[in-house]
């Protein structure tokens, strides 16, 4: 669903291959995923995505994944922060925002809330950032923090959950050399919360609930 949505940034002249003439790039703050099926290796996969909205400085983008039958496999929704390489975040051009034609059509009844670091979280699982971790933007790629998640979930949670849910809330960008440090709670209703934090200074970089 991330290469979906840079694909259709990139068709409309805002990808990657274009920081160096539009110094703008896009940035994700927070992502929610529901799982309806899990495809088996081999499987073929579409990926549908459309911007929903476009408002000051940020973008809601929505997913749909198929089967080759057609059908729906998981949706998604997922918030983005427009990024000017100098200036940091930017107000929304409106001759980018014509570009990208936005449909309005929601995925979740609910709106993507941010997610709050639960109290009393234990530490499981530290690692120190590989170049191998990193996106375009020499910073941690988006879907890497998942993958620190379920590094930090205790062995028989991975084991036995199957999850349907993934939120994610960004924070702050980790880098290459930086070593982070997974602290995990389980909440009464079910839902694992692992966040990720620098171990040098305690920023928090993300926070990943699963359930």
């Amino acid at each position: 669903m991330q290469e979906a949505a840079i694909t259709a940034s990139q068709s409309v002249g805002y990808g990657p291959n274009n920081v160096d003439e539009t110094r703008l790039y896009w940035v994700m703050l927070t992502w929610q995923l529901k799982v309806n099926f899990r495809p088996k290796w081999n499987d073929k996969i579409t990926i549908k995505t459309w911007p929903r909205s476009m408002v000051k400085c940020s973008s809601f983008r929505e997913f749909e994944a198929y089967d080759e039958k057609g059908n729906l496999i998981a949706i998604a929704s997922s918030k983005w922060a427009l990024i000017h390489i100098e200036n940091g975040i930017s107000r929304i051009p409106q001759e980018l925002e014509a570009k990208y034609n936005c449909v309005d059509k929601a995925l979740f009844d609910k709106p993507l809330d941010k997610i709050s670091e639960p109290e009393n979280s234990v530490c499981s699982f530290e690692y120190i950032v590989q170049r191998r971790d990193l996106d375009t933007n020499n910073h941690v790629n988006n879907t890497i923090y998942l993958d620190y998640a379920y590094e930090a979930l205790p062995k028989e949670v991975y084991k036995n959950e199957n999850f349907k849910t993934v939120e994610i809330t960004y924070k702050h960008e980790a880098k290459a050399g930086d070593t982070i440090m997974c602290f995990y709670k389980k909440l009464e209703n079910n839902e694992h919360v692992i966040t990720i934090k620098n171990k040098q200074d305690n920023k928090i970089h993300a926070i990943v609930k699963l359930y």
